[in-house]
């Protein structure tokens, strides 16, 4: 798994320019996003396109992504929308997900806050709880987006036995790939223009994690209960064989003794040729 973690970051640097490329509409609506929510003066306007940006977000930021994979996965067609389904399926995949992988930290600050520590170590001791729970499980789970992307959606138990790897190894892809970018979300510079330029850059090394795990793991589209049944119709044939070859000899052997009287009798009713009688000598001439 540390090969793949080497390797993903190696993906993510060797690509940063591409990347940057295709994530110009996601941080140029970030920044404005976070330009008109620090303006001072509210109107009807900045409202509507606060709305708006909630709502217009998740969706640029669906799209950033498909596209980068698909570039990664040198497919043909970047557009997103190249497949509705596939994009719908992605994002209702990647809210769940990382709600599901985020909201244990919110859930940990509130109990530390509740024994009176400071809001800054609360917060760090429920990151660092976090990590064996919903860093480790994005970690996993996440692997199942670039499946989507390539209409690759396997079962749950197809899924699990794909991803089926000891703790340890996901709790090192939750650590050197997940906790950096949730450290320098809540712990980086204030400017917060650098913040969501940083972060959003280093989401992508999710993005290539994916992608090197996937290249390097073939999903099985055969699951254990269709290996079982295959098992079980190959071995039926051969008990029966074995049953009946006994019958089978016997069968055969009355044939061939009824095969070996049937010559016998016919042989007895052809008559056989009357052989030829010898020719009797003729009396000699010329007696007294």
């Amino acid at each position: 798994m540390l090969r793949l973690i080497k390797d993903s970051y190696k993906l993510f640097f060797k690509n940063l320019p591409v990347i940057i490329l295709f994530a110009l509409p996601l941080l140029v609506l970030s920044a404005l996003n976070i330009y008109f929510g620090s303006y001072t003066p509210v109107n009807r306007g900045i409202v509507y396109f606060t709305y708006a940006a909630l709502l217009l977000l998740p969706l640029v930021s669906a799209g950033t992504d498909i596209s980068i994979y698909r570039r990664l996965f040198h497919f043909n067609i970047v557009n997103p929308l190249s497949s509705l389904h596939a994009f719908i399926l992605y994002l209702l995949a990647q809210i769940c997900i990382g709600l599901i992988g985020t909201a244990p930290i919110f859930l940990f600050q509130y109990l530390f806050d509740i024994t009176g520590l400071s809001p800054f170590v609360s917060l760090s001791l429920a990151i660092i709880v976090n990590i064996f729970v919903g860093f480790a499980f994005m970690a996993r789970f996440n692997v199942i987006l670039p499946l989507i992307i390539q209409n690759k959606v396997p079962s749950l138990h197809e899924f699990m036995s794909y991803t089926k790897r000891p703790f340890r190894q996901w709790l090192s892809v939750a650590v050197l790939v997940y906790l950096p970018y949730v450290v320098l979300h809540y712990l980086s510079a204030p400017c917060p223009y650098t913040n969501m330029l940083i972060t959003t850059i280093f989401m992508f090394v999710f993005i290539c994690f994916n992608v090197v795990y996937v290249n390097n793991n073939r999903l099985s589209r055969i699951s254990y209960k269709e290996v079982t049944e295959i098992t079980t119709i190959k071995a039926t044939p051969v008990a029966e064989k074995t049953k009946e070859q006994p019958k089978e000899v016997s069968h055969s052997s009355k044939k061939e003794k009824e095969a070996e009287k049937k010559p016998v009798k016919k042989a007895k009713k052809t008559p056989s040729k009357p052989k030829a009688a010898p020719k009797k000598l003729k009396p000699a001439l010329g007696k007294a």
